[in-house]
């Protein structure tokens, strides 16, 4: 099973999964770019309130949106 925490550090290039939340905007960037259908939805929920401190729901929402996807 793939680990969204794990594919993110390596992806972001943080030693620590601890620095996550520091680089949201290097994660954001990734999760973009990601097939977040790979990942557990539970995975994907403690993810989004670790890093982001919202529920996966918003980050779903925000993915959707059209302004927020073509803006790199």
């Amino acid at each position: 099973m793939k680990d969204i925490f794990t594919d993110m550090q390596a992806k972001v290039g943080c030693p620590y999964l601890s620095d996550l939340p520091y680089k949201k905007r290097a994660v954001w960037y990734e999760m973009k770019r990601l097939c977040l259908s790979d990942y557990p939805e539970n995975q994907l929920e403690d993810f989004s309130r670790y890093v982001f401190g919202v529920p996966y729901a918003t980050i779903q929402e925000a993915l959707q949106r059209k302004d927020v996807m073509n803006r790199e």
